[in-house]
């Protein structure tokens, strides 16, 4: 019987020595969102007001609802979106 336990011994120490599984070591990134304040100036726009009137066009860059009043952009969006745009004319 000591063998039966020795072995269940062995093999509880080899899974413990074991590193976990890759998913369970790697986190997702966390987001970074941006308030409207910090979305003008990544831009590089004059203000609030025209980020307002950005989202009355027809590709308004994308945005999270937190609240009935508060929005925040996700950076990676946001840069997505600005590439998109991006034109070679003069």
């Amino acid at each position: 019987m000591p063998t039966a336990r020795l072995k269940s011994l062995e093999e509880a120490q080899k899974l413990a020595a074991a590193p976990p599984p890759s998913s369970a070591t790697e986190l997702p990134r966390p987001r970074r969102f941006l308030t409207a304040d910090e979305a003008v100036e990544f831009l590089g726009l004059g203000g609030k007001s025209a980020l307002a009137y950005l989202a009355m066009q027809p590709d308004p860059p994308p945005f999270v609802r937190l609240t009935a009043r508060r929005k925040v952009f996700d950076l990676a969006d946001l840069q997505a979106w600005a590439e998109a745009r991006k034109t070679n004319r003069k």
